[in-house]
């Protein structure tokens, strides 16, 4: 009997490990098709066959359906450049381009996807089409809880978040794809005391 509760003992211990590090590999590693681009990641193989088992395992986890290679690119962003993680309570400035696209969308989500905030939408995402641009075709987005004149995203709350930037048409997604692809840049603008 002893015997019994032993091997019980080292199945429930190994089955209990082995699923929280199946989780945190799921939610921390970036898998084998991960593409990154300063502080953006993508997993461009994410709607297709040939995806690797983390990958899939990662969008089955998400609960979402991603883009396929002809339709889009989608890219999560959990940091500033700096390496920080983006706080709700602070301020962000999100400068630069973004690699060609037909349309493009930014969005703040929590961790687990989900939209931040009640009632939000209006001021959680932005469209490339109603961006305010400089002539070069650079834009700066101000992610804050406070208005801002401009491209305002809209953040409530405290505790970590990301952005999510959709782009839909891109070379990226084509197997010739862009070269040198240029990213917007976060930085971070400051947090309350």
């Amino acid at each position: 009997m002893r015997v019994f509760f032993e091997i019980l003992t080292v199945l429930v211990i190994g089955l209990g490990l082995g699923g929280v590090l199946s989780l945190y590999s799921i939610q921390n590693i970036h898998g084998f098709g991960a593409l990154q681009i300063g502080q953006w990641t993508a997993w461009p193989q994410a709607g297709s066959q040939n995806a690797d088992p983390y990958t899939k395992a990662k969008v089955a986890a998400a609960g979402e359906v991603p883009l396929g290679a002809s339709e889009g690119i989608v890219f999560h962003a959990k940091t500033d450049k700096t390496g920080k993680r983006l706080l709700l309570e602070c301020n962000y400035h999100v400068s630069g381009r973004t690699p060609p696209a037909r349309l493009w969308t930014i969005s703040i989500h929590n961790d687990d996807g989900t939209t931040v905030g009640k009632n939000l939408s209006l001021y959680s995402k932005l469209l490339s089409q109603t961006l305010v641009r400089q002539q070069d075709g650079r834009f700066t987005i101000t992610v804050s809880p406070e208005a801002s004149p401009g491209n305002w995203l809209r953040t409530r709350g405290n505790g970590v978040y990301q952005l999510i930037l959709r782009l839909y048409d891109s070379p990226l997604t084509s197997t010739r794809g862009i070269v040198d692809p240029e990213m917007p840049e976060i930085s971070l603008l400051g947090c309350p005391s």
